[in-house]
């Protein structure tokens, strides 16, 4: 058997984990107040050259990862600009990711699928004090007024209606995602995994260890079993492909009246890998429910088959099952791995402006758990 090197991770990926520790010891973080954000903006766009002047900051709900605030610009904009996101990086979150990368995605496919326009990114934090991306604002739901479910769209009811309606949107938005040309696609804080070889797959593997490593704050005997197992059965990847990273129910916006997709948001998660990666994680339990017979609907909307059928029937590509059957219990170590690990150590040391929804999504570490040992047994059956 080949050596397997278990340091192969993206150059840029290991920075921003060994960052991290570094920030750590700078202790509790107070979130920022609106005014203090109004200042920063201001610095940013003299720096940058743009004339204009943020108007009626606030703080947005949500995100698990970054502060977000929007607010109004006025001045010389694009109409596009006239209302703005700013996504910036807290002290330390559940993942840690980069800005620039982020940017680079939206920006390669924007006019491909419905994102926010961007209008300018702060690396290096050099402005803000922390690194962050501006982005015109795009209204929309993320799931009905009437859907119930937790945080981030988690377990809604979407209806037959709205699933009707969005099933079609959602597989298009994923199979064009996977169509963007790489060679023209300008990412440059992008590594590219070999055609052919297993450093798509291992690549994972290797990043969401390394993370256990710096992070774990208790042993989970799971993780190691999953890990070895992960590592024994390394799938080839043929061509990879620009995954979303994080594509499912809670990260896309709709208009609630004429049930069009709006925006597909939270790219920080993405990279160039296998797309069976971003088949798996759209597969995983906790981001769907089951109807009424038990048939586990994706997104609370369709079954696993008919996305497959359909994927298959856009792409023109064949869904392996042994490769499919690898990235599910990849995805399970991943979010196994960041909800008890970074998102605890976070919540712990009040390093995070959501500290009390950090504490919470450590506790999904059961149902993901349980879900992982139904993927190994299957597979040892």
């Amino acid at each position: 058997m080949p050596t397997i090197d278990r340091e192969a991770i993206e150059p840029r990926l290991a920075q921003l984990l060994y960052d991290k520790q570094e920030r750590r010891k700078l202790g509790p973080y107070i979130p920022r107040t609106a005014s203090e954000i109004e200042e920063g903006l201001q610095r940013l766009f003299v720096r940058q050259g743009i004339n204009a002047v943020p108007r009626n900051v606030h703080r947005m709900g949500g995100g698990a990862s970054k502060e977000q605030f929007a607010f109004d610009l006025e001045g010389d904009v694009r109409p596009e600009f006239s209302r703005c996101v700013l996504r910036m990086d807290p002290r330390e979150g559940i993942i840690e990711t980069c800005r620039k990368r982020e940017a680079q995605v939206l920006q390669a496919v924007y006019g491909k699928v419905p994102v926010p326009p961007i209008l300018c990114v702060d690396g290096d934090g050099a402005a803000m004090g922390q690194p962050a991306m501006i982005a015109g604002f795009i209204g929309g739901v993320t799931k009905p007024s009437a859907g119930g479910g937790g945080p981030s769209g988690l377990k809604a009811n979407m209806g037959a209606r709205v699933s009707e309606a969005l099933t079609p949107q959602f597989i298009d938005v994923f199979a064009k995602v996977h169509a963007v040309d790489l060679a023209t696609a300008r990412l440059d804080d992008f590594t590219m995994p070999r055609s052919g070889t297993t450093d798509a797959a291992l690549w994972q593997v290797n990043y969401w260890t390394k993370v256990r490593e710096l992070e774990e704050t208790d042993s989970l005997p799971l993780l190691t079993l999953a890990e070895t197992w992960l590592y024994d059965h390394l799938p080839v990847c043929e061509q990879p492909v620009l995954l979303h990273g994080d594509h499912r129910l809670g990260n896309f916006l709709f208009d609630e009246d004429s049930l069009e997709i709006t925006a597909v948001l939270d790219w920080e998660l993405a990279h160039i890998g296998d797309f069976h990666e971003d088949l798996a994680y759209d597969f995983e339990p906790l981001f769907g429910s089951r109807d009424a017979d038990g048939t586990f609907l994706v997104g609370s909307m369709f079954t696993t088959g008919h996305m497959i059928a359909t994927y298959e029937a856009l792409t023109g590509r064949t869904v392996d099952p042994k490769v499919l059957h690898w990235y599910k219990v990849m995805t399970s170590y991943k979010l196994i791995t960041m909800n008890h690990t970074s998102s605890i150590i976070a919540a712990r040391d009040g390093t995070n402006h959501q500290n009390a929804l950090l504490a919470f999504l450590a506790a999904v570490t059961a149902e993901l758990s349980s879900t992982m040992c139904d993927l190994l047994s299957e597979d040892m059956a």
